[in-house]
């Protein structure tokens, strides 16, 4: 229920600014804007009140949300008096260097957005990173990251020549996956070496990726216990926060890692014994693990973390890096999708899986993290050149500009209707694969 509500008042926040960036911008050149509305009101509106010329309402279909601007065939299909001349307030009456910036000021306003969020992000709660050199054991893989030549140890130091300062998760693994990265740079058995990128071993990789256990790539963290989840059998059992886990049964246990986690759910349902140093002392517990082997322990990054804090005026720059970031990473998964080679659209999700990535529990940093890069991806998902949508209005738009020609009613409608068909097609095939997920 929480992550519901969570995701509902993301996506509210996000449809709201996205139409009006539409509604400004429309209002801005002197168009006239009959609708404005949160979710689709079929039928009929839950809620609705008329200011000025403009309808602000609420509808009852959760499906995103919609203006409408007068001389505009937009997701209404409505072509009502588009055969006769253009009167000055619609849309269609005004230049196609207008008419392109209204269709692109829903994208502008969510980029803007993420921006904002995450730039007061930074400036609420500061950043914590480990820097690269902090993780001198190095990193292990999963299946996925063997595939590609990696072995366990290696210290990455560089991707395309480029010198890794921070240890990203999201931004490694996608720079390698995602954003076509050639070369990594690495130390393997003290040795200075060249790891070559395959691109066909990437493809192979991103097709099977639901199939591998843990992460592609993770810092070798030593297992000292730094917290716990709640209802953890660790600490039910006695372990305690400072302890360092050496063994879990007779398997030594130097780093918390996917051969960790993959060996404690191996023991699903039966007693482990835990050898831990604790204060210089060894001593050994014993601990019955539940059905899912999870042992409810959070490892201690404090010996390889390190943390800033922003100024107001500071935040803005570091913001702007972050939301660059966060679109290259973005935008790099989405072109994987339109690859058949990849079989990236097979991790395609729709509304459960977005819901998923908020947590259980209500965490404003999570939320606001959540909903900046929700925006990021509504951004780039408007953009695709599909007639429904703003990037194949835009594309319309910038083809008028460039033959000096308008497209003809009788054109355009029948690839509104193409479009629209395409998108439900996306938003069908998107949320039955969620479907489908939920009894595999």
């Amino acid at each position: 229920m929480i992550q519901a509500i969570q995701l509902l008042l993301s996506l509210s926040i996000l449809v709201v600014l996205h139409e009006f960036g539409h509604y400004i911008t429309a209002k801005m050149f002197g168009c006239r804007v009959e609708k404005f509305y949160l979710f689709m009101d079929w039928k009929f509106a839950i809620f609705k009140r008329k200011i000025g010329e403009t309808e602000f309402g609420l509808g009852w279909l959760p499906l995103g949300g919609y203006v409408k601007i007068s001389g505009f065939v937009d997701e209404s299909m409505d072509d009502s008096n588009l055969d006769t001349p253009p009167e000055p307030w619609e849309l269609r009456a005004k230049p196609a260097w207008q008419r392109l910036i209204v269709m692109l000021g829903g994208v502008v306003v969510n980029i803007l957005l993420a921006w904002f969020i995450y730039s007061m992000i930074l400036f609420s709660w500061g950043e914590t990173y480990m820097p690269i050199k902090a993780l001198d054991d190095g990193f292990s893989f999963n299946e996925g990251g063997e595939m590609l030549g990696f072995v366990d140890g290696d210290i990455l130091t560089a991707v395309d020549g480029a010198e890794l300062i921070e240890y990203d998760p999201m931004s490694l693994a996608s720079s390698i996956l995602f954003e076509g990265a050639k070369e990594i740079q690495l130390i393997r058995s003290k040795k200075s070496m060249t790891l070559e990128i395959d691109p066909n071993s990437v493809n192979r990789v991103i097709n099977d990726i639901s199939s591998f256990s843990g992460n592609l790539i993770e810092p070798n963290i030593q297992w000292i216990v730094g917290g716990f989840v709640p209802g953890s059998l660790g600490e039910k059992h006695g372990l305690k926060v400072g302890d360092q886990i050496t063994l879990i049964n007779k398997m030594k246990t130097s780093f918390y890692n996917n051969e960790i986690r993959e060996y404690l759910q191996s023991q699903a349902n039966q007693s482990i014994l835990l050898t831990i140093l604790r204060d210089g002392d060894i001593k050994e517990l014993s601990v019955p693990l539940s059905e899912d082997g999870f042992l409810g322990v959070i490892p201690s990054t404090k010996k390889y973390e390190k943390t800033r804090s922003f100024s107001f005026l500071q935040s803005f720059p570091a913001g702007f890096v972050k939301t660059k970031n966060m679109t290259t990473m973005y935008w790099g998964q989405v072109k994987t999708i339109f690859n058949p080679k990849t079989g990236g659209y097979k991790h395609v999700g729709g509304v459960i899986s977005i819901g998923k990535m908020f947590p259980g529990e209500w965490n404003w940093f999570v939320f606001w993290s959540m909903t900046a890069l929700l925006s990021i991806i509504l951004a780039i998902m408007n953009l695709l050149p599909i007639p429904a949508l703003d990037g194949g209005h835009a594309l319309i738009a910038i083809g008028e500009m460039l033959t000096g020609k308008k497209l003809p009613v009788k054109i355009l409608m029948p690839l509104q209707v193409a479009g629209m068909v395409m998108l439900f097609a996306l938003l069908i095939y998107a949320n039955g694969m969620d479907v489908i997920r939920l009894f595999n």
